[in-house]
């Protein structure tokens, strides 16, 4: 066997692994369409994505954080999720590219999550947390 052949035959193998990492990488995080899960991808330097914590955490929703430079599921979740920029959410069975806080919302509110706001400004009182409550 020559050098191009065993060349092609080792690409092709290379491309096979891909295809194989990159499917099981799909099924593994890729949210199904009845999941209730909030599943962030985000960086530890990132002001969307310490934005995006804060949001969650004022709200007391539960979610699961992935660090996408320091973790093995942060890396394969972003990846799968075609992710370019961070952060990347998955909220229920939306996928939410970058700090959208309007598609948030909405996908949280399809979750059954009920975000209350001050009614003087639109916004919640500093320092006191309002709990999302589920509406079911």
């Amino acid at each position: 066997m020559g050098f191009r052949q065993r060349a092609l035959y080792a690409a092709l193998l290379f491309v096979v692994a891909l295809l194989i990492i990159d499917r099981s990488a799909a099924y593994l995080y890729r949210p199904d369409p009845d999941a209730k899960e909030v599943v962030i991808y985000t960086t530890k330097s990132c002001p969307y994505c310490k934005m995006l914590r804060a949001y969650l955490e004022k709200h007391l929703i539960p979610y699961t954080d992935h660090d996408i430079y320091s973790s093995p599921a942060g890396v394969m979740g972003f990846w799968t999720l075609r992710g370019r920029g961070v952060p990347v959410s998955t909220i229920g069975p939306d996928i939410i590219h970058g700090y959208n806080i309007k598609k948030i919302e909405e996908s949280l509110a399809k979750l059954g999550y009920r975000i209350i706001s001050d009614p003087r400004d639109g916004s919640f009182t500093p320092g006191t947390p309002v709990p999302a409550t589920p509406v079911h």
